[in-house]
């Protein structure tokens, strides 16, 4: 989850929303629409996955539980322990399928899958880019970390839900200026975190030798819960699946507050 200097000093707000149904939301629909990709990759073998800013762990472990082999990258060593203690928790197999290490996508250069033949099968980038200072230079680094005809996953946060969400909770002043802004202040308290049209992310993917496969809209009807816990499985169940298909199609998935793109490295 971690990104940069950004995202360090709150790292314990971060932790202190896991759980919540905001939480709980994101990485059930971003781990269904994933998964929908990776089966169109995989070809019979076993594929192996970069998650930078993987913090706590949760789509690594995910992935590793499917037979992928991931290795996580973040740079808080709070949550890399996390993701180790809930790795910890796994069958043996599932464990010895998960690699962790300490680092930001700064430090990531393509020498980083050179033990993959030239680049990773998978690049996973969830909820990061939003607190680096641009877009264009995030992405490039991320594509070139992908093997040609490789799979990119990446969530950013949505510039058009900036004002749908003041709206939400009721914050009109902040709404107002909301439509026209690129910046905000999120739930953790991160002044000028960044907010990307869904079009300039797939512009950027494509400046840097990439094409789009699908993006998806990730949470509209639950992103002002705000740390509301999950409610009971068979609600929790409904609202998923409402989520889900307001995901995919439009006008909905313009208006979620995170955008998922998934994008193939062009050989």
């Amino acid at each position: 989850m971690s990104g940069d200097d950004g995202f360090a000093p709150v790292v314990h707000r971060w932790i202190g929303h896991l759980g919540s149904a905001r939480d709980v939301v994101r990485q059930e629909l971003v781990a269904q629409q994933l998964t929908q990709h990776l089966h169109r990759h995989q070809a019979g073998k076993p594929l192996q996955v970069l998650d930078v800013g993987c913090g706590q762990g949760a789509q690594a472990i995910r992935l590793a539980r499917q037979g992928y082999r991931v290795t996580g990258v973040d740079p808080s060593p709070e949550l890399l322990e996390r993701a180790r203690s809930a790795a910890g928790a796994e069958p043996g197999v599932v464990q010895q399928r998960l690699t962790w290490r300490q680092g930001e996508l700064s430090d990531l250069g393509p020498e980083t899958g050179s033990e993959q033949h030239g680049g990773w099968d998978v690049v996973c980038c969830h909820g990061v880019l939003m607190y680096l200072s641009a877009l264009q230079p995030a992405i490039d680094a991320l594509v070139a970390l992908a093997r040609p005809e490789g799979l990119l996953s990446i969530l950013t946060r949505n510039q058009l839900a900036i004002a749908m969400r003041a709206g939400m909770t009721g914050k009109w002043q902040e709404a107002l200026v909301g439509f026209d802004a690129t910046h905000y202040t999120n739930r953790l308290g991160v002044v000028d975190a960044r907010a990307d049209h869904p079009s300039a992310v797939r512009a950027a993917l494509e400046a840097a030798g990439a094409r789009l496969e699908e993006w998806y809209g990730v949470r509209l009807f639950t992103d002002h819960w705000d740390s509301a816990p999950p409610p009971p499985d068979l609600a929790l169940g409904r609202v998923i699946a409402a989520e889900a298909a307001a995901g995919r199609r439009d006008p909905y998935r313009r208006l979620a507050a995170l955008t998922h793109t998934l994008a193939v490295r062009l050989a």
